[in-house]
């Protein structure tokens, strides 16, 4: 007999549904079965459909919850100001690098399941995110007189190579955060 599923309130059981989802999704791409959500969650199937009315609604979620930069930006906003600029935004980019896989890495899979791709109306609308772009803004904070360009400029560069070092499609090779911190503060000339 399955175990009878701990109380939560709806939002905590889909929350916890998610989270338990997300690594299967990964693992299975969207052939998953709610069968396997529910023993990966230690609850009855049946749990699972009173959380999310079809298996799409959840792996949707599941989507959602990937693209959502919250963690992201409390982590970015969790880094030490009183580092110099490079480690501030070496943490930074690294930070953008593990957010950036995690949804690189779930939309490849489902990209390679043939499902079709996830809709996310707030990147539809802006390649940036403005809560991001201000954690990171924030993060250059008065140093931003000391670069030749507009902070929002230098982000928005940082942005580019961090994509580009962590998706299969683009990257030549993978740049870890400081060699992207490095050369978009110093660049790759060599001095005269």
């Amino acid at each position: 007999m399955t175990p009878r599923a701990p109380a939560m309130s709806p939002d905590e059981r889909r929350a916890a549904l998610v989270a338990v989802t997300i690594p299967l999704l990964r693992e299975h791409g969207p052939g998953l079965t709610t069968k396997q959500v529910a023993e990966a969650a230690g609850i009855a199937e049946g749990t699972v459909f009173r959380a999310f009315p079809t298996k799409e609604d959840l792996v949707q979620a599941c989507v959602a919850a990937v693209f959502d930069s919250t963690p992201a930006v409390a982590e970015l906003r969790g880094i030490d100001t009183t580092l110099d600029l490079d480690e501030r935004l070496t943490c930074g980019v690294a930070v953008m690098q593990r957010h950036v896989e995690r949804i690189v890495g779930l939309i490849s899979v489902l990209h390679h399941a043939g499902a079709p791709a996830p809709i996310d109306s707030k990147r539809r609308r802006s390649p940036s995110d403005p809560a991001v772009d201000a954690a990171l803004t924030d993060l250059v904070g008065d140093d931003a007189m000391r670069l030749r360009k507009p902070v929002d400029e230098v982000i928005a560069i940082l942005r580019v190579l961090t994509l580009s070092s962590v998706h299969p499609l683009m990257s030549t090779g993978r740049l870890d955060a400081a060699e992207i911190v490095s050369v978009v503060l110093d660049g790759v000339r060599k001095d005269r």
